[in-house]
């Protein structure tokens, strides 16, 4: 009995170890992204493609109805003017601060328009202005379309920012979020970039009531080098995610999912955070994000 008890302990101690580095996966890879607060329940989902490019971007894909014979438009910024701006909202403040640790402060003046495109400028400056971690030592933008819409498609024209710590979204909530919050109000990430390695890895996402879905594509060429279509198809049945027109993420309906109302697009580059991490000595300041034009679009019929 005594020979039992001694063989045993090192195979309950191997169990015991081989457990808690598996919690420990889990727990890391369940809050690595999260644009709300870290008390959302979640149930994973993933999907992944790498390809080639397309030589036709707006073509038709699999599984995707993108020919645009299907669409009509319903309302775009193609960002030919100052005036363009009126369309949008703009937050201010640290918003994103204290729960994602985000280190920007938000400021209306680094939205500009050059050349016929939207320039949302990270810069490192906070303005003198307090973040939650003290003096604020960068501003960037988040703006947001008055305009809403439930169900079609919703592309913008972007080149994204490159280095670490930058965290650019092309992105979409519900237009109830200010009477239920994230993550009840839904999320849809159409675009979104940690900067991590490497640099060809595009990432969408969804987020609602026991629900974190992940989309990933990885490009030929790095997203900083041009610019890219991004965009999501969405129907009363199903979420696509699509990149220069080819799918790379499907997310079916399910009971209860919250993408069944207006949603409002967000344009949004922050600093730090979560999920990317500081900026490096190696990250360029000013840093942008250029946008050629954001369209949105309704099925005909």
């Amino acid at each position: 009995m005594m020979r039992s008890n001694n063989r045993s302990a090192p195979w309950l101690g191997a169990l015991v170890g081989v457990l808690l580095v598996a919690s420990t996966a889990f727990l890391v890879a369940r809050f690595a992204h999260a644009r709300d607060t870290a008390s959302k329940s979640l149930t994973p989902l993933s999907a992944t493609r790498q390809r080639a490019p397309s030589p036709n971007p707006q073509s038709t894909s699999p599984g995707s109805t993108l020919s645009m014979a299907n669409w009509v438009l319903t309302w775009q910024d193609k960002f030919n003017s100052t005036a363009a701006l009126h369309k949008w909202s703009f937050v201010l403040g640290n918003q994103g601060g204290p729960a994602l640790k985000q280190l920007q402060w938000y400021d209306r003046s680094n939205a500009s328009i050059r050349g016929g495109k939207l320039v949302i400028t990270a810069d490192a400056n906070g303005g003198g202005h307090q973040c939650w971690n003290g003096p604020c030592h960068y501003t960037s933008v988040r703006m947001q379309t008055h305009f809403a819409q439930a169900y079609g498609l919703f592309e913008a024209r972007i080149k994204m920012p490159a280095g670490g710590g930058l965290w650019p979204a092309f992105w979409m909530v519900g237009d109830n979020y200010n009477q239920v919050y994230l993550p009840r109000a839904g999320e849809i990430d159409i675009a979104e970039v940690s900067n991590h390695p490497p640099a060809t890895r595009l990432t969408g996402f969804a987020h609602a009531p026991k629900l974190y879905y992940r989309a990933q594509d990885v490009l030929p060429q790095p997203l900083s080098a041009g610019y890219h279509d991004y965009a999501i198809e969405w129907t009363k049945s199903r979420i696509t995610w699509l990149v220069d027109g080819k799918a790379y993420g499907h997310l079916n309906a399910y009971p209860g999912w919250p993408f069944n109302h207006p949603f409002n697009i967000i344009l949004d580059l922050a600093v730090g955070g979560n999920w990317p991490g500081p900026p490096t000595s190696s990250t360029h300041f000013p840093a942008t994000m250029d946008v050629d034009w954001v369209r949105v679009y309704r099925a005909k019929g």
